[in-house]
């Protein structure tokens, strides 16, 4: 009773964007999507459904390394937009409605090359909603409520987001599989009907954020210079971050393509891969969020990180006569996103809001650069073998993230709270 009475204490204190956070990302994940993914890379069904247009592994990596380089032309501008506008409400709705139709457009497209270009055009609306979402979402909790908060976001979120792999299973195999690109069509009709419900709940329910901002305008070079010079953590933050993304540029467009061709996992395998995760989060979230508070953000990172790389050794140790252990590959993950929430939180907590527009701006800058080309590098490794392709995050995870974060952990913060002398 105590545990409720604390939840309702909480959630009657949260501001209105919060519980409009909650509800878009519940529908996001019934639709079949994860809560803050963005198409920076054609993974999952997409990439599965490009390859079942005619797209080789090489023409996959290409074209996510299209919509990488469209991610480096819009980046730094709709950063700097987000940091000079007075209305990030606006400026986010008019940039979630004008991407309202992608989803449709790529239910008919009807081939490769036209999927694409829907791709693109879905790549630049989001260059520009993503920094107005990300401050909005940090906005809408306090740093005290904040591990808190993810847990219960995690925990609403999961629960919508159980029954959705199964339900595309079943819509995929009715209309003709995996093996085929009419059986994945009508996914993109079912999420072109979330967007909209979305829309019409942020349009009804959103409320506008206030930035503190300094009297004098920072130009648009003056804020890069802003987050390249900041502080060591705001930098090694962008190091991991940019580290992460290579190599996920790299693997990500070929993730479900090598569960399904390589690992012979068939389309309901693939479904309870996608249920393992919101799964876990549903049971484990707010336990985990006690865990957190109790034993610290740094322990449990350390734990969690440790889990994720196991997580990633899962996938590629599997053997294709046995492809139902991938159900594990989710599940690890998803108990690795648990216990990180303290250090997600951390990173949030990092950068100083009156540059978070700049730093998503430098942030997608870098990583669209890269993104140019390391898809066409995975397709490349892939042709090699796939196997080798998909060691490079468990390799990265190990080699580079865990030291960073160690770092950050011993030397930048108290146990995950972030120091009050860090200054950007």
């Amino acid at each position: 009773m105590w545990l409720l009475d604390g939840l309702r204490g909480f959630w009657g204190r949260q501001k209105a964007n919060f519980k409009v956070m909650i509800a878009r990302d519940s529908i996001r994940m019934f639709s079949g999507r994860k809560p803050r993914s963005r198409i920076r890379a054609a993974g999952g069904y997409e990439s599965i459904f490009l390859s079942r247009l005619g797209a080789t592994p090489v023409q996959i990596g290409l074209t996510n390394g299209a919509m990488s380089l469209l991610n480096v032309l819009f980046a730094v501008p709709a950063g700097w937009l987000t940091d000079t506008t007075r209305n990030i409400r606006g400026l986010f709705l008019i940039s979630f409605a004008l991407g309202l139709p992608a989803q449709l457009l790529m239910a008919y497209a009807p081939d490769w090359t036209v999927f694409m270009l829907v791709m693109l055009y879905y790549t630049v609306t989001l260059s520009v909603l993503l920094p107005n979402q990300l401050i909005m979402d940090i906005d809408s909790m306090t740093d005290e409520d904040r591990v808190t908060g993810l847990s219960l976001h995690r925990t609403i979120t999961a629960v919508a987001g159980v029954a959705s792999p199964l339900m595309l299973a079943y819509i995929i195999d009715r209309f003709g599989g995996l093996d085929t690109a009419q059986g994945i069509r009508p996914i993109f009709i079912v999420q072109f009907v979330a967007d909209v419900l979305i829309f019409i709940i942020l349009y009804r329910g959103l409320e506008n954020v206030f930035i503190e901002r300094r009297r004098e305008r920072t130009s648009l070079v003056g804020g890069l210079r802003e987050v390249l010079g900041g502080s060591t953590p705001i930098k090694l933050m962008l190091l991991r971050d940019v580290s992460t993304m290579f190599v996920m540029g790299m693997v990500a467009p070929f993730i479900g393509i090598y569960q399904v061709d390589v690992k012979m996992a068939t389309i309901f395998i693939f479904a309870w891969i996608g249920v393992a995760e919101p799964a876990v989060d549903i049971f484990l979230s707010i336990p985990a969020a006690r865990i957190v508070e109790r034993y610290g953000r740094k322990k449990t990172a350390y734990v969690g990180h440790l889990i994720g790389i196991a997580s990633r050794m899962v996938l590629v140790l599997t053997p294709a006569s046995l492809p139902i252990l991938l159900i594990g590959y989710s599940l690890l993950g998803s108990v690795e996103g648990c216990l990180y929430m303290g250090y997600d939180a951390y990173g949030q907590e990092i950068i100083p809001q009156e540059i978070r527009g700049s730093w998503m701006g430098v942030r997608n800058t870098v990583i669209g650069v890269m993104g140019v080309f390391t898809p066409v590098l995975g397709g490349l490794v892939w042709n090699v073998g796939p196997d080798y392709l998909m060691w490079l995050p468990m390799l990265q995870w190990t080699l580079v993230g865990l030291p960073i974060m160690v770092f950050l952990m011993e030397r930048h913060s108290v146990d995950g709270m972030v120091r009050p002398k860090v200054q950007a």
